[in-house]
């Protein structure tokens, strides 16, 4: 989850990273994390939805740790 300011001109400025996994705040500067956006298409049961979500580098390896396809 992401936080913003509203800066000068109507542009956002970036606050605050909040992992959706476990609450943790993910400090700008020092920590790397995981973005994930997905817009749903026609047709599917979550037409239209917008998803979007940041993980902590430790929910990341929780969730792709059980994958049954495993990554590259």
């Amino acid at each position: 989850m992401r936080e913003y300011h509203a800066a000068m001109r109507e542009e956002k400025v970036l606050c605050k990273v909040i992992c959706n996994g476990c609450g943790r705040e993910i400090p700008l500067d020092t920590a790397d994390y995981f973005h994930g956006e997905k817009t749903w298409g026609y047709f599917s049961s979550q037409d239209g939805r917008q998803d979007c979500f940041d993980l902590c580098e430790d929910c990341y390896h929780k969730m792709t740790e059980n994958f049954a396809v495993k990554m590259r």
